[in-house]
């Protein structure tokens, strides 16, 4: 693929906690997807070399994005939105292909009154001239509308509708206390993305219509929790990284500062008379 969508307001209610090194390590990592329509090496080596990350900060800034926004799983680091975009652009491209063996897309059909009346209501489609000429579209790209759908952001915007399934939290609290975390349930559910991994979560088995809600809240206590762990590791090497650097009073500008605290000492008990030191 060399065309994805992007909705700018989704994203940056995503992503408005990364940095500014890490926003370029997320989206060349998207990019990346897109173009190779695979799941990211789990080899650092190649991972590395892949996103250009040269120094420490940038090899710590990729690991952090591959923890919070991908999972690793055998065949690979895997973004659950690609992966959905990419079958869909897949699934369309064959209904193309197929539509082109029977000589192109099939004729809509007439939206003529049957008793050949026209009907007193019948809606028209206006089109609006902005007067900026369209630029012509690239191989796979679609035209842009202003309520574009999100598509790399895992599903950000989609959990706030109320289709979407919610768990109950008491129950939820019930299973994670049977995980090694069962002091911190508290911790987990008031994590500050719960409900942008939620929507993750809803996302990756929207399709998935046989699971029954019992099934569904247990998947997503294992989902809750592995995002928890991810996030303890993350806090952990930031802390490590963190280690060497000098502490906040050494950088002050005040300058009796770096001499600490002036030393007092007694006065000297032997009384010296002038003419002896003649």
């Amino acid at each position: 693929m060399h065309y994805y969508k992007k909705n700018i307001g989704d994203y940056r209610s995503a992503t408005a906690h990364l940095s500014l090194l890490e926003h370029g390590v997320y989206n060349w990592l998207l990019d990346t997807y897109y173009l190779n329509e695979k799941p990211l090496p789990l080899n650092e080596r190649e991972l590395f070399r892949m996103a250009l990350a040269r120094t420490e900060d940038e090899k710590n800034a990729v690991r952090d994005i591959l923890t919070e926004f991908f999972v690793e799983t055998e065949n690979g680091w895997v973004h659950n939105r690609c992966e959905s975009e990419v079958k869909a652009y897949h699934a369309k491209a064959e209904t193309n292909r197929k539509n082109g063996g029977n000589g192109g897309r099939p004729k809509k059909q007439s939206k003529e009154n049957p008793s050949g009346f026209q009907a007193g209501n019948q809606e028209k489609t206006q089109s609006v001239d902005s007067g900026i000429p369209q630029e012509t579209l690239t191989k796979n790209q679609e035209p842009l509308t202003i309520n574009q759908e999100n598509t790399h952001t895992n599903a950000q915007a989609d959990f706030s509708e109320s289709d979407h399934w919610k768990p109950d939290l008491e129950q939820l609290a019930i299973a994670l206390r049977t995980t090694k975390y069962s002091q911190r349930v508290s911790e987990i559910l008031s994590m500050e993305d719960f409900q942008f991994h939620l929507g993750n979560f809803n996302t990756h088995h929207e399709n998935n219509h046989q699971l029954t809600d019992n099934q569904r809240l247990r998947k997503f206590a294992q989902w809750i929790f592995q995002e928890f762990e991810k996030q303890l590791a993350k806090t952990e090497r930031e802390a490590k990284n963190s280690t060497g650097r000098i502490p906040e009073k050494q950088n002050s500008r005040n300058v009796n500062d770096a001499w600490g605290e002036v030393q007092h000492y007694a006065p000297a008990s032997d009384n010296i008379e002038l003419e002896d030191l003649v």
